[in-house]
């Protein structure tokens, strides 16, 4: 494989155009923004649809099939109403029906990963010129997404402090977190004083932020839906229950 090179101008112009991808995702998905397509819907009375953009359609999508697929464990809504929203395609675009007025959106679990994946190929898309493959990376702090070089990460030692060399990532991404006692992450649906530290490797980070969920409120490193997204977990040593 050969590494083409990039001119500063050319590196510059894809870490702009990176940063304006993530600027864009959370404009449309974050929940603290009233303007959002997430804070429209969570300010929408009940028994009417918003209509959303690609990236709320596609995240929402995703978070349908995952809700689905794990029997409900994976909720975007954190309990306020599983089965009151609904994603409906129209020949106008995509609209999400708000069938509860207590039905709130959240895509913490999965917006970040989802993020990562966006300003990932904006980059990639920048940098690949020519024959060969882009060599590019995207860290936002616990979710990663590595393409077209060998990485190395490190393990936070979260109980101790500092870290530890632990594997080598090239062409996927990674998404690490911890909760419990002390953690500045919160997973909805697990006992108070659960404690877990996860990690879940998948050819997408989207997918690795959220089924890093599924694997925590679990404990199952080995959960069916891993397989199903060509995804691998791990739970680091200090997890009690």
């Amino acid at each position: 494989m050969r590494i083409p090179e990039h001119s500063a101008e050319t590196a510059n112009g894809g870490l702009d155009r990176a940063w304006r991808a993530l600027a864009h995702v959370e404009a449309a998905l974050s929940a603290y923004d009233p303007c959002s397509d997430v804070g429209r819907f969570n300010s929408a009375p009940a028994g009417t649809s918003v209509k959303v953009g690609a990236h709320a359609a596609a995240v929402l999508r995703a978070s349908a099939d995952l809700a689905r697929d794990s029997s409900g464990l994976f909720d975007v809504t954190q309990g306020s109403g599983p089965r009151a929203w609904a994603i409906r395609e129209t020949p106008a675009g995509v609209r999400v029906h708000k069938g509860s007025s207590t039905v709130r959106l959240d895509l913490g679990g999965i917006a970040k990963g989802y993020a990562v994946d966006r300003a990932f190929e904006v980059l990639a898309a920048t940098l690949q010129v020519g024959e060969g493959e882009a060599a590019c990376w995207v860290n936002a702090g616990g979710d990663l997404r590595v393409g077209g070089v060998a990485l190395s990460v490190f393990l936070r030692d979260e109980v101790r402090g500092g870290a530890r060399p632990w594997l080598e990532l090239s062409d996927g991404a990674l998404a690490t977190s911890r909760y419990g006692p002390g953690a500045r992450s919160r997973l909805w649906g697990a006992p108070e004083a659960a404690a877990r530290h996860v990690t879940v490797a998948a050819p997408r980070c989207m997918w690795s932020d959220a089924l890093s969920k599924v694997v925590a409120l679990t404990g199952r490193a080995d959960h069916p839906l891993l397989a199903r997204h060509q995804a691998v977990a791990w739970l680091h040593g200090e997890a009690t229950c």
